[in-house]
């Protein structure tokens, strides 16, 4: 009974203790108030509590002095390109370029007698394979800086390695995640995502009055990634969320998209290439005149790029042609097109250009900055108004390629 009783006592008291703070609510509302006013009350914050300076992304670190030069009389440029699988005519297509322009640049010698080679390794196949060739070409290659293609999972293995060991990533990716960090390594060739989708948005939605649009996209990283800046694109401009169905290589889903096409009044194809032109030929047997907006990758083997649509009243004619995003100055565009066709007997595309003004680029920063990894990557980070063969390029601090994007007709 003793143990009971002294038990009661303690919850007595237990209960007295934690009713006390419960006194403040019987405190006159206007106190309350008042008290929680003074407490809590704080003017807005005039910006978010962190945000990253885009003019803020730079290198700091060692390996500009003479001590660091790369050995020998022969400057390595390294491309990771798929060399075997259904990508392969893309890497085909990518190595000739990069060919030609080492063999123009090495008509005029660079300094200290230096010539440029270009060493390749196959991105194809799984993940740890193209990791391993770019550790290759980093560490046993010994190159100063490493082009990859347009896939973006080889471009985020590539700005890992680059950024940890110090050697420049110049990307055909178009996948705006890889310089979303702000990592000071990495330079992208083209327009991102993000400017496609938005310059497409603007010719469908605002200049052509279109609503009802069907965007297949491939069903990987790429095709995600894309297909959703194009939705937040049309979502920016209070425009009709597009029909999206997704599609997987050599898989038409003829019900779902033979139903949606039959009333689209345009379609956006977001895939690489490969399944971009056999998308593209089904797509011309359901609806032959309907317009095909086609991404940077989808448009990656098309060579036939004309006069850039630069008014509403241009982009209205001939609806049954192939449109892609570009940038806009192709003044450099028809001497590589004629050079790389006598030179190979095939016709270039969006792809095989800019890996031609990569090395072109590179090439003209080494000669400021000699064979040495770190003062390449400060000379490319001051790259402006370059005239390439895909058009202008022009990098921000973050490495993104900043020159307009306009949309030009294929086939």
């Amino acid at each position: 009974m003793r143990q009971v009783g002294l038990g009661s006592q303690h919850r007595k008291e237990e209960v007295k203790r934690r009713s006390q703070p419960l006194l403040l609510f019987a405190l006159p509302t206007c106190l309350v108030s008042l008290i929680a006013a003074l407490c809590f009350a704080q003017a807005p914050p005039a910006r978010p509590y962190a945000a990253i300076d885009r003019d803020a992304v730079s290198y700091n670190g060692t390996g500009r002095d003479g001590g660091h030069d790369l050995a020998g009389t022969e400057i390595r440029l390294g491309l990771l390109a798929p060399l075997a699988g259904p990508r392969q005519a893309e890497g085909a297509a990518l190595r000739r370029a990069a060919e030609m322009a080492i063999e123009e640049e090495n008509a005029t010698s660079l300094p200290g007698g230096h010539r440029l080679v270009l060493v390749m390794r196959d991105e194809s196949g799984p993940w740890d394979q193209a990791s391993a060739q770019i550790v290759h070409m980093v560490f046993d290659d010994q190159v100063v800086a490493l082009i990859t293609s347009a896939e973006g999972n080889s471009a985020h293995l590539a700005e890992q390695v680059g950024n940890k060991i110090g050697v420049p990533i110049l990307t055909l990716s178009t996948d705006s995640t890889t310089t979303e960090i702000n990592l000071p390594w990495i330079f992208r060739m083209g327009p991102t995502d993000t400017a496609q989708a938005r310059v497409f948005a603007r010719e469908i939605y605002q200049s052509r009055k279109l609503q009802r649009v069907v965007l297949l996209g491939q069903d990987d990283r790429n095709g995600r990634l894309g297909g959703e800046e194009f939705v937040k694109a049309a979502r920016e401009m209070n425009a009709a969320a597009p029909t999206q169905i997704v599609v997987e290589p050599g898989k038409f889903p003829e019900e779902t998209a033979g139903k949606e096409l039959a009333t689209a009044q345009a379609v956006v194809i977001w895939t690489n290439a490969t399944t971009a032109n056999w998308l593209t030929a089904r797509v011309r047997e359901l609806r032959p005149a309907v317009p095909i907006y086609l991404c940077r990758s989808a448009a990656e083997e098309d060579s036939s790029a004309e006069i850039p649509l630069r008014c509403p009243a241009c982009s209205h004619q001939d609806g049954n042609r192939l449109i892609a995003a570009a940038p806009e100055n192709r003044e450099v565009w028809t001497a590589f097109y004629q050079h790389y066709r006598r030179r190979f007997g095939a016709e270039p595309g969006i792809g095989a250009a800019e890996a031609y003004d990569a090395v072109r680029v590179i090439a003209a920063s080494l000669r400021q900055s000699g064979p040495n990894r770190a003062r390449l990557r400060d000379t490319l980070a001051g790259v402006s108004v370059f005239a390439g063969a895909a058009g202008v390029i022009s990098f921000d601090h973050a490495g993104n390629n900043t020159a307009p994007v306009t949309l030009v007709k294929l086939r």
